[in-house]
């Protein structure tokens, strides 16, 4: 089934409707799966750090599991760099947790009065920035598995890909040898 409000069920595919008997001429004989091209994108020049690392590991799962192809360039780079944006807000959370606790330290043991009301309302303040970066991550986590899926990169979502078959070397006497499917 569908999210709320995607109209109902999901569109199965003609080999779907074929392997679980609910094929039909009047209905499916028109359905066509498009085959994108196979191949690997191109790595985007302006891509580094995290981005780049992220881009060079997805195109190696998804050349692993025979899930790749040329279009899929678009969709990979927005999501590695979704990928290197929460990586970025990690590693800023982890340094302001550090520095929060650091500031702590020097609070309880050497400032008094005003100097420590200060001292407080900067600690409350990165606080603050660390709950929302905690949100995003959150978000940025949903948005990369939202993409895991697409891809057919979670336990679940591998039921729906379509594999590509590995390609064979033909030989020229294979194209005389082969049966013909007709039209």
């Amino acid at each position: 089934m569908g999210g709320k409000g995607s109209g109902g069920r999901n569109k199965k595919s003609l080999g779907a409707h074929l392997l679980e008997g609910t094929f039909r001429t009047h209905r499916h004989a028109d359905l066509a799966t498009p085959s994108p091209p196979k191949g690997k994108p191109p790595r985007p020049k302006t891509l580094t750090g995290a981005a780049r690392a992220e881009w060079n590991r997805m195109i190696a799962r998804l050349h692993h599991s025979r899930t790749l192809s040329i279009v899929d360039d678009a969709v990979l780079y927005q999501y590695v760099c979704l990928y290197a944006e929460t990586e970025g807000i990690r590693t800023d959370r982890a340094a302001l947790t550090k520095l929060s606790a650091d500031l702590m330290r020097v609070v309880e043991k050497k400032l008094r009065g005003e100097a420590l009301v200060g001292a407080v309302t900067e600690i409350v303040k990165l606080q603050i920035l660390r709950s929302k970066q905690l949100v995003q991550l959150r978000q940025g986590h949903m948005a990369l598995r939202q993409y895991l899926v697409e891809f057919g990169m979670t336990p679940a979502a591998r039921t729906r890909v379509d594999q590509q078959p590995e390609a064979e070397p033909e030989s020229p006497l294979d194209r005389f040898t082969k049966p013909r499917r007709p039209f």
